[in-house]
């Protein structure tokens, strides 16, 4: 379910916009942050990313004006920041995609049914191996 789910959302969002949603996670991660910028070694964290493949990831995204790389404000290292051309992107973006989130997967659920999802979430991440937010690489 999880992968047709998310290539269902990958095909909506790339119509609707300019945007894959490997763009939209790296700017939706970025944009309601302080000056719209996140130290890489977060971010990758965060989105349980190679540094390798954000590295890449990132320098595609630069081509096409969406982001930059600035030095790290706290410490060493580099921060990801959001040009007003991803700002922008990620808002026109926002919207549609919410939408297609709401249609293809929350308008599907039952009463409890999230709070069944958020439980068994948590069951199952307590118990996985590797990188993770919060237990770091």
């Amino acid at each position: 379910m999880t992968r047709h789910l998310e290539a269902h959302l990958a095909r909506e969002l790339n119509r609707a916009s300019e945007l894959s949603l490997q763009d939209y996670d790296v700017l939706s991660s970025i944009a309601a942050l302080p000056e719209h910028r996140w130290c890489a070694k977060e971010l990758m964290l965060h989105l349980q990313w190679s540094y390798s493949r954000l590295s890449h990831h990132v320098s595609r995204m630069e081509q096409r004006s969406l982001i930059t790389r600035a030095t790290c404000t706290h410490g060493t290292g580099i921060d990801i920041v959001a040009t007003n051309d991803g700002m922008k992107a990620i808002r026109e973006a926002t919207a549609d995609h919410l939408e297609a989130v709401r249609t293809a997967f929350l308008d599907r659920l039952e009463s409890g049914d999230l709070e069944r999802i958020d439980a068994l979430s948590h069951r199952v991440l307590e118990h996985l191996p590797g990188p993770t937010p919060s237990k770091g690489w």
